[in-house]
């Protein structure tokens, strides 16, 4: 059955998966710092709220919210009607008072509670988690395939499309053993940093898997400009 689809609003990412991300998937994107991650997720979040009304999520596990906020609104991202219909959660201050909270039970079942208030309060159609590698470091995974099975199909039950931001590299050559999450989730987009010459580097994403979805598997140029991204393909190796 073919699912509904969530535009990413941007120019040329949309084309490239057929319409948008499906609905009620968990997909990873991933990168190294400075790769614009969480800018990236944002504008998904952004933009839907702008143009479709679309309520969406934004869980912060390290930066602060205020900071994230400041950050959106030098890139523009700053209409208080879209971000009206945004949930920013500070899950740093949960971290602040972890002592206190265990108490309560698990971090990882606290971080569940929060998730399921939200989409009580007013249901959400995105949902961002940034970052998965501090989300397992807080749950102290002990068996860091079996929990991570549970935790995706957990957010699946949820409904949102889920973005979970990652640092690990899973823009991996065909020889290299992917991490386990890599299996587990149903998209990985990978954004890196490609020297072009001496001094230049150049920001490209690559639609690693996304299921249900017919996507080349070749790299993008990511630019940022006039206050959104866009997409382009990579015209050669160099530039």
């Amino acid at each position: 059955m073919e699912r509904n689809r969530i535009k990413t609003h941007i120019p040329g990412l949309d084309e490239a998966l057929q319409g948008g991300i499906p609905e009620g998937f968990v997909v990873l994107l991933s990168g190294a710092p400075g790769t614009m991650k969480s800018s990236l997720a944002f504008s998904i979040l952004y933009q839907n709220a702008l143009k479709e009304g679309r309520k969406g999520a934004y869980f912060t596990l390290e930066q602060g919210k205020d900071l994230l906020l400041e950050h959106m609104a030098a890139l523009g991202m700053a209409d208080e009607k879209a971000l009206a219909g945004l949930t920013l959660l500070d899950m740093g201050n949960i971290r602040k008072n972890l002592t206190f909270l265990q108490g309560r039970g698990t971090w990882l079942e606290l971080f569940k509670m929060y998730c399921n208030n939200v989409m009580k309060a007013d249901p959400i159609s995105v949902l961002v988690v940034d970052s998965l590698d501090v989300l397992e470091t807080m749950a102290k995974m002990q068996d860091r395939r079996s929990d991570l099975y549970f935790l995706f199909e957990w957010l699946r039950d949820l409904g949102p499309l889920t973005i979970l931001i990652s640092e690990r590299p899973l823009d991996l050559g065909p020889s290299a053993q992917p991490p386990d999450e890599a299996y587990l989730a149903d998209g990985i987009v990978h954004v890196g940093m490609h020297p072009t010459a001496d001094l230049y580097i150049q920001r490209r994403l690559r639609i690693v898997k996304m299921r249900s979805t017919r996507h080349e598997t070749g790299y993008y140029v990511l630019s940022w400009e006039d206050g959104g991204f866009e997409v382009t393909k990579a015209v050669s190796g160099t530039g």
